[in-house]
């Protein structure tokens, strides 16, 4: 059976995993409220019981088919790991941040809003929401060091696969997108998340830079972040991805 690597770094308690992996009745529960938000109070973000019932198919389709895929979640903070039970559910969690170009005993993981469960915290002190004298230590490895030693342990697997990764790591984005794809060529079928960090960690040049590569290289990027409104088309992404 091919397998699809499901490859989530910084995974802020798997909150887009869970959206569509996760318990139905919180599911359930999470859609009474938005009807009950927008159409009773007009708070929130408008959805139609059309799209709703959309992303409920795509998830009852995704679990059905759950065995094809293997979870690997990549998390920094490691109060974040053993405050949240989602972690139970990947096959594998690396407590890590990976960095630009080395790997670093240990590095710092900068806390956003001095709140060590938040989910803005990042390796990079120019970030605004963090501050430099508030942070917890991590182990960092490369980018480039994480992914060749991953490609490896996937050769190993003794069956096809292909890779989807999950981005959402404060700046680190493309360093990732760069070495993944240098590793997995086409076996790098899709990423999500949001880039948007790479041009406020780094710069808009380097944020373009990006963006002309994936579209340089026909890689495959949706947007997919905790708001409801960007699930129907990463889901739909995803579930064209099982073969």
């Amino acid at each position: 059976m091919k397998k699809l690597i499901y490859i989530d770094i910084g995974t802020h308690f798997g909150q887009e995993f869970s959206s569509l992996f996760g318990e139905d009745m919180k599911f359930y529960f999470f859609c009474i409220k938005r009807l009950i938000g927008f159409y009773f109070f007009r708070r929130g973000e408008k959805f139609t019981i059309k799209e709703l019932f959309s992303i409920y198919q795509k998830r009852k389709l995704a679990k059905k088919n759950k065995e094809k895929f293997l979870f690997y979640f990549i998390e920094a903070n490691s109060k974040i790991i053993g405050y949240s039970k989602i972690y139970k559910q990947a096959h594998t969690v690396f407590n890590c941040a990976i960095t630009d170009n080395e790997n670093k005993d240990f590095t710092r993981l900068y806390i956003a809003n001095q709140n060590q469960l938040s989910q803005g915290s990042s390796i990079y002190e120019s970030k605004k929401n963090v501050t430099n004298n508030e942070y917890l230590l991590t182990l960092g490895i490369s980018a480039e060091n994480f992914f060749q030693k991953l490609k490896k342990h996937c050769d190993e697997i003794g069956c096809e696969y292909d890779i989807i990764l999950r981005l959402n790591c404060e700046g680190v984005e493309d360093s990732i997108i760069y070495s993944a794809h240098s590793f997995f060529k086409e076996k790098l079928v899709l990423i999500l998340g949001s880039l948007k960090d790479v041009k406020f960690c780094k710069s808009e040049k380097e944020y373009d830079k990006l963006n002309e590569f994936i579209k340089d290289n026909n890689l495959k990027f949706v947007f997919f972040s905790p708001s409801a409104k960007s699930w129907l088309k990463a889901h739909t992404a995803i579930i064209d991805c099982i073969n």
